[in-house]
């Protein structure tokens, strides 16, 4: 049975570049099996928040052709408020189980200097990080840091 949100992602998403791929994975095995395949990896708050980044940048670097891009959006801050983390910790976050069950999730929420750190650690160069400011009218008052990363 096909999964809602991959074929809601295929239904917004795909006609908008006709060599998008829109790949339904775990996202470490999926890169470790495509070294440089990608010109650009995309992510908006997906697997960066929720896989640990020491493991999956460097992945994410050796699935990118060289000069490949990486961009991502990732919390700046954590949705109650409380500040993103000074060092590379997971936090635990409330969450649901497809069957709607309670249940808690690992999310990387790191502060901007981190996520440089990483992504200079794992062999990016011109690396920029963007803070957009949260919607003042939007359902959820958090800013977004939208980091952005070429391979070497």
């Amino acid at each position: 049975m096909p999964d809602p949100k991959h074929a809601m992602a295929h239904h917004l998403y795909a006609h908008l570049a006709p060599r998008l791929r829109i790949v339904q994975s775990e996202a470490v095995p999926h890169l470790q099996t495509n070294r440089d395949t990608y010109d650009v990896l995309y992510s908006v708050f997906g697997a960066l928040d929720f896989t640990d980044p020491r493991q999956l940048l460097s992945t994410a670097a050796a699935a990118l052709k060289p000069g490949g891009r990486l961009v991502f959006a990732t919390l700046a801050h954590y949705l109650s408020g409380t500040l993103a983390q000074p060092d590379v910790v997971a936090a635990e976050v409330p969450a649901k189980s497809p069957d709607g069950q309670e249940a808690a999730m690992r999310r990387w929420v790191l502060q901007e200097h981190i996520w440089i750190k990483l992504l200079d650690e794992a062999g990016f160069i011109r690396i920029t990080v963007d803070m957009l400011p949260a919607a003042i009218n939007g359902p959820r008052p958090v800013d977004t840091l939208l980091v952005s990363a070429h391979r070497s």
